[in-house]
């Protein structure tokens, strides 16, 4: 068996244990326009049910409405106050650092930063092994979405 160096960045179809960091990835703008870091996929460790990842969205940021055509989605907020707003009636859920929200295949999302000021980060695990390959964008949907947000953000600075 030969020894692989730790260190050594990889990408093979073969899968194998490796240990990756979002240092060891490139940052890309999603079709959805969010900022991803794919870390395990089928590229970098040969996965061939599973992928994740690290999402970043700046202050007041919001993706595109989309679905995952046969993905299912765990994501955990790590920092900020996360809101997925979720199939056509655009139903907010609130997920903030160490929740995790559930979304099916084929259900219509939309993830937004809820603050304004500061960042939000999270790690997105999904059945997709390229990570962002099945992405389908719900246009019909986006020019309601600032509206939503609005109010959301009005309504979070009344409760705080």
């Amino acid at each position: 068996m030969t020894e692989v160096p730790w260190s050594t960045p990889m990408k093979s179809a073969v899968k194998q244990v490796r240990v990756i960091g979002p240092s060891d990835s490139t940052e890309t703008l999603g079709r959805q326009r969010q900022r991803l870091i794919p870390c395990i996929t089928q590229e970098t460790c040969g996965a061939s049910g599973i992928s994740a990842g690290m999402v970043n969205m700046a202050p007041g940021a919001m993706s595109k409405a989309h679905y995952h055509a046969h993905s299912e989605i765990i994501v955990i907020c790590l920092r900020g106050t996360a809101v997925s707003l979720i199939g056509p009636e655009l139903t907010p859920y609130f997920h903030g650092p160490g929740q995790f929200i559930y979304i099916p295949e084929g259900v219509i999302h939309v993830a937004v930063n809820l603050d304004e000021t500061e960042d939000l980060a999270a790690v997105e695990m999904r059945t997709d092994p390229l990570f962002n390959d099945d992405v389908v964008l719900t246009p019909e949907y986006d020019a309601r979405v600032p509206d939503v947000v609005a109010e959301l953000r009005r309504q979070h600075l009344i409760g705080s």
